[in-house]
Formats: C-alpha cells, structure tokens, sequence
C-alpha cells in the first residue's frame, strides 16, 4: 500500500496521474486529516485533564496547609488559656500553704521588704 502511494504521490508531483490516482490520493489525504485531527483532540482532552488534575492536587495541599496552621493557632490559643487559668489558681492555692503561722509571718515580711524596696526605687528615680 506505501508503495502504491509512493508511486501515486511521484506521479502528481509529475502530472501524470490519472483521475482515479487522484480521487485515491485525495481520499488518503483526507483520512488521514480525520486521524491526525482526532488524535489532537485527543491530546487536548488529556491536556485539560491534567491541567485540572493539577488544580486539584493544588487545592488539596493548599486545603492540608490550612488545616494545619488551623489547628496550630488553636493548640496555641487553648494552652494559652489554659496556661492562664492554671496560674490564677496556683495563685489561690499558695494563699493558704503555711501550716505554721511563724513561717507564714516571715514569708508575709519577706514580701513586704520586696515591696517596699520597689516602691523606695520608684519614688527615688
């Protein structure tokens, strides 16, 4: 079949083809425009399958990203308040801690010299 068209191609290319070497020829021509135009269809759809496949994976680790700064700012926030709430109360509990009035006395001295001396730096400056 190469062969035929070969001689076919040779003979236009000459002008000495006859009418029916011509409709042959235009025929193969013109299968073979309708192969080669279905299979730049073809490669065009699986272009466009790609290019939204891209997308997808791209919203997928954009989506993941957001998640994880998501849970992130809220492990943040809730050891925060939390970290707040637990001081507050180590603060009412060390109220209370001396089972002896002698230690709680030297402990309540201990803070007020620590006091005053602030309060003595502040007015001197």
């Amino acid at each position: 079949m190469k062969k035929q068209i070969d001689e076919i191609l040779r003979r236009i290319e000459a002008g000495e083809a006859t009418d029916d070497e011509m409709r042959m020829a235009d025929q193969h021509l013109s299968a073979m425009e309708e192969r080669l135009s279905s299979q730049i269809d073809d490669w065009a759809s699986q272009e466009q399958k790609s290019k939204r496949q891209q997308r997808r994976v791209w919203l997928r680790h954009a989506m993941a990203a957001a998640a994880c700064l998501l849970l992130l700012v809220s492990v943040t926030v809730w050891f925060t308040n939390n970290q707040q709430k637990d001081s507050k109360v180590t603060m009412v509990t060390e109220k209370d801690t001396f089972d002896n009035p002698e230690d709680a006395a030297a402990e309540t001295e201990r803070a007020l010299v620590l006091f005053s001396g602030a309060i003595n730096k502040a007015i001197n400056n």
